[in-house]
């Protein structure tokens, strides 16, 4: 049985792990009773320390004590604050965590916390980091299950070639996926994730935002290293009162999140919903802010809202952000089902609850008209293409109507999000930033991915299939720039089969453990 991710606390945490003065004592001396007895120090001593405390402390009754700015944190880590029903999709909001007997769907994802350094336990997990590194008060090492995605469904006139093309890609995602010894199969093993708290620590320019670089948030090279921490001497360990202190330092937590372009739509996607999910629990009140790149659209600033971050609570662009608590998510796995579910989840969208015969509509994502951020990618018989489609729809007298995403208006990013949940049964087009869409469709959604030979990614398959989705695809010869012809006979053949069913094959991810005895109770 899983330990789950947000399980009880310990009654009290390591010492390390404490932001008051105590949180300097050195972990490995024992308590002081020992030395007392050691020593053996007369009983008269001790009486006469104690009567001479009782006395200093009724003299000083009233008197100016300095505020430590060293704080307690919190014996277990706060939840983040409900959202509001307006912040919310639904009136009927799925809860804002996993909690003990709920059972949601990314519950049998969750991965496992370590948050306490045991002897001959490895320097590089994050509580034993924590007891290392200055200014640090908490460590949390998660441990994220195994899983394997199923390959992608291909046309039966093109299985053989675009099967060839497409395991092409997967050498590319060695760093988190193989293929498995069951060739139908990718396997994802051995993904951890890290939380670090800083206590009294700031934030100025790094992780970098907005970068592609081995030291950006969630690249493999990110480091704690240039997060500035107030000193742990004990003379500068206090501030005459509260409000010097909150002048100091005036963020209560800070939640790092300038990974790549996070200003982008599909960057804030695939990252920074990530990051949320795996490090927000950590407030040290009841708010939390967050450092970010550059301003954003309206889309991804609606979807901060949705999250729980206010447009006040967002600091984009800022040289420097001082904060009581500094929680650093950077090390977070790009790919994995807990992190997609949970994003879903905090939106107050239930992949599960839309029945995929109630949903009618199949989005089209072109790239030949509306706003198109990079060139290229172009279907250039694509109204030949959306013709033969509507006409099949006719055969097919189940409902099903062609809509174009170019032509849709929505007046919010939350209208756009709830219309997909509740109607849209399959997305497909050319391989670009608008397919994240899919995301907002439940269960058993048909995803086609046109893709030119010279333009692949694996991102699509993979977001896809951990969200229980149907994927097929097709790897195209290129024509002009990037651009593309659609083998329409193929495209007719995939919805004909595909199109409002689930996977004829089976589950498109299943979870992964080296053993399998019946008594483990795996899931199937």
């Amino acid at each position: 049985m899983r330990i789950p991710w947000l399980s009880r606390a310990s009654p009290r945490l390591p010492v390390y792990q404490r932001l008051d003065a105590e949180a300097q004592a050195d972990p490995s001396t024992p308590p002081s009773c020992f030395s007392l007895r050691r020593h053996r120090i007369p009983l008269y001593v001790f009486l006469a320390i104690a009567i001479g405390s009782a006395f200093v402390i009724l003299f000083n009754v009233g008197a100016h004590v300095p505020h430590p700015y060293r704080q307690r944190y919190p014996l277990s880590p706060l939840l983040p604050p409900h959202l509001s029903d307006k912040q919310r999709l639904f009136s009927a909001a799925l809860p804002i965590l996993v909690a003990d007997g709920v059972e949601l769907p990314s519950t049998r994802w969750a991965p496992v916390s370590i948050s306490t350094c045991h002897p001959g336990m490895h320097p590089y997990l994050a509580p034993c980091l924590a007891q290392r590194r200055e200014g640090a008060i908490y460590g949390e090492e998660l441990v994220y299950p195994d899983f394997r995605l199923r390959q992608p469904l291909f046309a039966r006139a093109r299985v053989e070639n675009d099967t060839l093309e497409w395991w092409k890609l997967v050498d590319g995602v060695r760093e988190r996926g193989s293929r498995c010894s069951d060739k139908e199969w990718v396997c994802y093993r051995g993904q951890n994730g890290q939380n670090i708290v800083l206590a009294n620590a700031t934030y100025s320019g790094s992780p970098p935002a907005d970068n592609w670089s081995d030291a950006a948030c969630m690249s493999d090279g990110v480091s704690t290293s240039k997060l500035e921490t107030a000193p742990t001497n004990a003379s500068n360990n206090q501030f005459k009162t509260q409000s010097e202190y909150d002048e100091a330092f005036p963020v209560d937590t800070l939640l790092v999140a300038t990974s790549p372009d996070s200003w982008s739509f599909q960057h804030f996607l695939d990252r920074v919903t990530h990051i949320v999910a795996q490090g927000s629990h950590l407030a040290l009140g009841q708010r939390i802010d967050a450092v970010a790149g550059r301003t954003p659209g309206s889309a991804v600033s609606e979807m901060w809202e949705m999250l729980g971050f206010s447009s006040s609570q967002v600091h984009y662009n800022s040289p420097r952000v001082a904060a009581k608590a500094l929680v650093f998510s950077c090390r977070t796995p790009l790919v994995h089902p807990w992190l997609s579910l949970r994003s879903l989840e905090t939106f107050g969208l239930d992949p599960t609850n839309v029945p995929l015969e109630k949903r009618k509509k199949l989005v089209y994502f072109s790239r030949s008209h509306g706003n198109v951020a990079n060139g290229g990618r172009r279907v250039l018989n694509e109204n030949q293409m959306l013709d033969q489609i509507r006409e099949l729809l006719v055969e097919r007298g189940q409902g099903e109507e062609l809509v174009l995403f170019h032509d849709l208006g929505f007046h919010s990013q939350a209208d756009l999000m709830r219309w997909f949940h509740r109607n849209v049964r399959a997305v497909f087009g050319p391989h670009g930033g608008g397919l994240y869409n899919h995301r907002w469709a439940g269960k058993d959604t048909l995803v086609l991915e046109l893709m030119p030979k010279t333009f692949t990614s694996l991102m699509f398959w993979e977001e896809v299939s951990l969200l229980s989705q149907v994927y097929a695809t097709m790897v195209l010869p290129q024509a002009g720039y990037n651009d593309m012809l659609a083998d329409i006979p193929a495209v007719l053949d995939i919805l004909r089969e595909h199109l409002g069913k689930s996977d004829v094959r089976g589950p498109p991810i299943e979870e992964m453990y080296r053993w399998h005895a019946p008594e483990l109770e795996l899931p199937h």
